[in-house]
């Protein structure tokens, strides 16, 4: 840790809680872009004439474009700095969910063929994917500079809540818009695309006058060297993209952290996707008296529940482990796999029950998310590769989120919800097997430079 004098050490007390608080705010606000498209998908399907399959391409496209985004915008990220590259970010998916609006707006099946404006939908929606993909991997970075690692699983912890509260908020918000506002207020389930997007272009400009990328931009020291690597290359010039890849894919610990996320994210996006319709379809058809607190708390508990699960994960990690993330992503993921194959079969009458299990799924889904794709690319990419680590653990696990897109959509299909979600459960529990490989590996374990 580097030394400070008591005027810079409050200066770097202020600075980290004007970052922090500006990082979170942003990721939550990136969400709102990203989950609304589950929330209003019965709405498209019904206005457009498209069965399960065809909207489980549209779920898949940004899903594939989002892992496309990580791999190079991670990179990017670590060689041109988070605040460019996270502000681009919110200006593309910005204009991507107006443009889903304005198609879905402009267009009608009366008056052009629905596999066109399915087309462009996926165009746009899988852009959106790519523009998405510029946020998560730069905060990682951003973080990696202004906290030391010390205090990694504590801070990181809470900085995790910020989608799981993102992601309550955005269904949230589209559910008041599908029920409440378009049934009761008679406006149209389709500002369910605007509203977001406006409210996500405000952040973004806070974003880019509030944030910096490291210390050094505001005349403070380094937080810390943490590996012979950083120390080496003081001063010195950067990698280049090349080598950043290079360092990447000869870590062995990055390699099973990432597995093990593509597992998991088939669980997670298995239920991102397809929770509000199978919610739907097992009770009554969703109208104005349906925007209760029950009916909302079933639909938003899943990523609330989460919030806890990633600040207890990282605590645990701290204070059980020194460190250590594999033991708890092992237990969570296990308990996850358990509770999926369960949850289809719960009487939908139960609501208690079904809210209870929901918020399980929700904590032990977010608790080794957050682990995975923050603490551990922070651990095994360090400071000058966490980005891209993150990118290339976040890209493995949106290939398996691909597949809970137009994969489940097929085996709904053919099977029903029964077998497609006991298929996400089993995802899980291989994914607690493959993490047991890294058992014993922490913050201070080797990595390959």
């Amino acid at each position: 840790m580097s030394k400070f004098n008591n005027g810079s050490a409050n200066d770097l007390k202020h600075w980290q809680v004007r970052i922090f608080s500006t990082v979170w705010i942003t990721y939550f606000a990136y969400y709102l872009c990203r989950y609304n498209m589950s929330m209003v998908s019965r709405n498209m399907r019904e206005a457009f004439s498209w069965d399960e399959f065809q909207m489980g391409i549209v779920f898949s496209s940004l899903l594939l474009m989002y892992a496309v985004g990580q791999f190079v915008n991670g990179q990017l990220a670590d060689r041109f700095g988070s605040r460019l590259i996270a502000s681009l970010g919110v200006v593309g998916s910005v204009s991507m969910n107006i443009a889903v609006f304005l198609v879905i707006l402009l267009m009608s099946p009366e008056t052009t063929n629905p596999r066109t404006i399915l087309l462009l939908v996926v165009i746009f929606w899988g852009a959106n994917g790519f523009f998405q993909a510029m946020g998560w991997t730069p905060m990682v970075r951003i973080m990696a500079h202004w906290f030391s690692s010390k205090n990694r699983g504590k801070v990181m912890g809470f900085m995790g809540t910020c989608y799981q509260f993102g992601a309550a908020f955005s269904w949230f918000l589209a559910f008041f818009i599908v029920t409440y506002y378009a049934q009761k207020m008679g406006g149209d389930w389709r500002v369910a695309f605007l509203v977001p997007a406006g409210l996500f272009a405000v952040v973004g400009v806070i974003f880019f006058v509030f944030i910096r990328n490291a210390p050094e931009d505001v005349g403070l020291p380094t937080i810390e060297a943490d590996d012979h690597s950083e120390i080496g290359h003081v001063g010195k010039r950067q990698r280049t993209i090349v080598q950043n890849i290079a360092r990447t894919l000869k870590n062995p610990y990055i390699w099973i952290v990432a597995l093990t996320f593509f597992l998991l994210d088939m669980n997670r996006y298995g239920f991102v996707n397809w929770l509000p319709e199978f919610l739907a379809e097992s009770g009554e058809s969703i109208g104005v008296e349906d925007f209760g607190f029950k009916e909302v708390m079933k639909r938003i508990i899943h990523p609330l529940a989460g919030s806890a699960g990633a600040i207890s994960a990282g605590w645990a990690t701290d204070r059980f482990f020194n460190g250590r993330r594999a033991p708890v992503i092992a237990l969570l993921l296990t308990l996850l796999g358990i509770c999926s194959i369960v949850f289809p079969y719960l009487d939908p009458g139960n609501t208690g029950l079904v809210i209870f299990i929901l918020a399980v799924i929700g904590f032990c889904t977010y608790g080794p998310h957050i682990l995975m794709v923050g603490h551990a690319a922070q651990d095994f990419g360090k400071k000058s590769g966490a980005a891209g680590a993150a990118g290339f653990i976040d890209g493995m696990g949106y290939i398996g989120a691909s597949l809970a897109g137009w994969g489940a959509g097929v085996m709904k299909i053919r099977y029903g919800y029964e077998f497609t979600f006991v298929l996400f459960g089993l995802a899980a529990i291989l994914g607690a097997l493959l993490v047991c490989l890294i058992w014993k590996a922490g913050p201070k374990t080797h990595t390959v430079d």
